[in-house]
């Protein structure tokens, strides 16, 4: 059987004001708004004039805390339609940021995922950043075989939009590749496969 029985996810934190941040930014999506909302409410009216907020609307839950969010007076609001946007928004944020800045992230563990490793890849150091997850487990998923990563996955069986094969879903999340593992689910009895369980969501 391809599933070890490892079970792993990132531990995250909750989100509160970093007391050393000159800076601040928080990047959200759909549900990710419920700790975004609280984080800023308990900001003081220094920290939220030096937090920029970067909301994606886009939510698994159907969640929208935008009407929420836009009750503070923040130094600057970006909404984005996507999440995929608002991690590229993210992006160009940390591209000009300076030191002193601090990082807040909530949303679905993909979407956390993803932020991280533009964080990882400014050089970000964990005590830099605070994570929260809201809403869904719902797995994003990377094919052994192809490298294409699929989102939103819900089923132990599925098939890989980018090479066709049946993927089955390894427990072991990966932090570098921001993804649950998929690999070939009849590789060892060609036509044979397991059976098609919800996963953990």
């Amino acid at each position: 059987m391809l599933i070890t029985g490892i079970k792993s996810r990132p531990v995250y934190d909750e989100l509160t004001p970093m007391a050393s941040g000159l800076s601040h930014v928080a990047a959200a999506q759909g549900s990710g708004g419920g700790p975004l909302v609280r984080l800023l409410g308990e900001m003081d009216s220094d920290q939220l004039a030096a937090t920029t907020v970067l909301y994606s609307t886009e939510s698994f839950t159907g969640q929208n805390y935008l009407a929420n969010i836009q009750k503070f007076t923040v130094r600057e609001l970006i909404v984005f339609q996507s999440n995929a946007d608002t991690v590229k928004g993210l992006d160009a944020f940390l591209a000009t940021a300076t030191m002193g800045t601090r990082l807040y992230i909530s949303g679905s563990e993909g979407f956390i995922g993803t932020s991280m490793q533009v964080a990882t890849s400014y050089g970000v150091n964990r005590d830099e950043v605070l994570r929260e997850h809201a809403g869904s487990f719902v797995r994003r998923v990377w094919c052994a075989h192809c490298s294409h990563y699929s989102e939103n996955v819900t089923r132990r069986i599925f098939q890989c939009p980018g090479c066709q094969r049946n993927l089955i879903v390894r427990d072991h999340y990966s932090g570098r590749l921001a993804a649950f593992q998929g690999v070939k689910a009849d590789g060892e009895v060609p036509g044979e496969l397991p059976d098609n369980e919800e996963l953990d969501t």
